[in-house]
């Protein structure tokens, strides 16, 4: 397909743009870094109508904490994330996520309203958000919404937002002084591929040695959506997370997961791989904490 071919909008207000999608009798497609949807078009996937370039309404992209969590406007990139001060101190799960997404032009050029409107189960941010309990903000031009991040997605590509909506603002909840994250992923860095398993975890930790008092696991690419791993979850409260216990753990997510063979990778291997990947993670945290 040619860039002559594509009919693209450019509105200069979030409101401008809910306005034109209020026509029903044509289908949309929001552009903003377009590292996605331009590979989907040019595969010939998910053609709109009319493409509406959003990728200069500034007014959606921002970081800032306010008293429900932080917020974070769509068309914040991962760059913006990397960045972000705030962000390394309170949601270094997402951090590490972002600084997952590619390449650094891919970095600069992704937005975190695309990863979360791509839906794609390799999604890098996405197990990130879970972990964080993100809400999603959807308008449309006559209300708003919002909608819990377990709720979002439907299967890969697609999620409940409606024709007429598009992602105004995502909210997370900070992470407290006594709580840790890190983001895993599996897939060859030098050529810049999409994940073949990923994990997100995030951990409350209590005043004795590796006592862990609650902690969040999700799962991406083992599954038509994020994997939460509940049983994972409930067993890190369970005692000091020394070798045994980590092991233990990392063991029980091979029955968790769901993952399907395709071109990139076999079921079996992203189980083992989904298993590694926690196994590692939970290491990773563990000395980080020690070493506090």
């Amino acid at each position: 397909m040619r860039v002559s071919e594509i009919d693209l909008v450019s509105p200069s207000s979030v409101d401008k743009c809910l306005y034109m999608l209020r026509d029903h009798d044509k289908t949309f497609r929001l552009l903003a870094g377009g590292t996605d949807a331009i590979v989907q078009m040019k595969d010939g996937k998910r053609i709109p109508d009319i493409w509406i370039n959003i990728k200069n309404l500034t007014e959606l992209r921002y970081i800032r904490e306010e008293k429900e969590g932080i917020h974070i406007g769509p068309l914040t990139t991962h760059t913006d994330i990397v960045k972000s001060e705030l962000l390394q101190k309170k949601a270094d799960v997402l951090v590490g996520a972002s600084m997952e997404v590619g390449a650094i032009q891919l970095q600069n050029m992704g937005t975190v309203g695309g990863n979360i409107g791509t839906a794609s189960p390799a999604g890098d941010t996405i197990p990130a958000l879970f972990v964080l309990d993100a809400q999603i903000e959807l308008s449309s031009f006559n209300e708003k919404r919002t909608i819990p991040i377990n709720e979002f997605f439907t299967g890969p590509g697609k999620t409940v937002q409606k024709q007429n909506e598009m992602i105004t603002n995502i909210i997370i909840q900070p992470q407290s002084e006594n709580e840790i994250g890190i983001f895993e992923k599996l897939g060859p860095r030098k050529a810049q591929s999409i994940s073949i398993v990923n994990v997100a975890i995030t951990l409350r930790m209590g005043s004795n040695p590796r006592e862990c008092l609650e902690g969040k696991i999700a799962f991406g690419s083992v599954g038509p959506t994020i994997i939460r791993s509940k049983k994972c979850e409930k067993m890190l409260a369970l005692g000091p997370l020394d070798d045994t216990a980590i092991q233990d753990i990392a063991g029980a997510a091979w029955k968790e997961v769901m993952p399907i063979s395709d071109v990139r990778a076999s079921a079996k291997y992203r189980r083992s791989m989904a298993s590694a990947l926690l196994e590692r993670g939970l290491y990773r945290l563990m000395n980080r904490w020690d070493a506090r």
